[in-house]
């Protein structure tokens, strides 16, 4: 019985660790080809996003204000947009926010200045936080996990791979 309990907590811990929420980045997990035909409000003063309708290159970044590891790559985000402007769009969905004014604060701090969104209500059905999706220029997905981004090497290694863009 200890060691089944062991197990569990040890478990729990695990899912604890890898972001704000579950770690689903095995094959299969929450895939597919394309955002779905949704539109998402604008956030901050930013306009309504057409989902459906975006073509690449684009970086899709959801986070949320309550989120830790989204807290930390925030501005690694903000830096890649300013870097790549003009070349690779990004766009950030605040995902499940419990604080406008917390999420919108911590946009100021991380210095955003690229498009937010808001999803409140969970319409793309993410299941942990922070998410990163790829998408390319015909709108197709081509990549997408769970993971926080921890360095803009990182983050440039990925657009890279994916989308076949390199630093300026």
């Amino acid at each position: 019985m200890r060691r089944a309990a062991a197990l569990l907590v040890a478990l729990l811990l695990t899912a604890s660790l890898t972001g704000c929420g579950k770690d689903l980045n095995r094959p299969g997990a929450d895939q597919s080809t394309r955002l779905p035909d949704i539109t998402l409000r604008g956030f901050d003063g930013h306009p309504d996003v057409d989902l459906g309708a975006l073509k690449g290159p684009v970086v899709v970044n959801l986070w949320a204000s309550w989120c830790g590891p989204c807290k930390r790559e925030l501005p690694l985000y903000a830096a890649f947009a300013r870097t790549y402007a003009g070349q690779v769009d990004v766009l950030g969905i605040d995902f499940q926010e419990t604080s406008d004014s917390r999420a919108t604060a911590l946009a100021t701090r991380s210095h955003v200045a690229y498009p937010l969104a808001a999803d409140p209500d969970g319409k793309l059905r993410a299941i942990g936080l922070p998410k990163i999706i790829l998408i390319d220029r015909s709108g197709k997905i081509s990549y997408q996990e769970y993971v926080e981004i921890k360095s803009a090497g990182q983050l440039e290694a990925l657009v890279r791979k994916h989308l076949g863009v390199s630093r300026p």
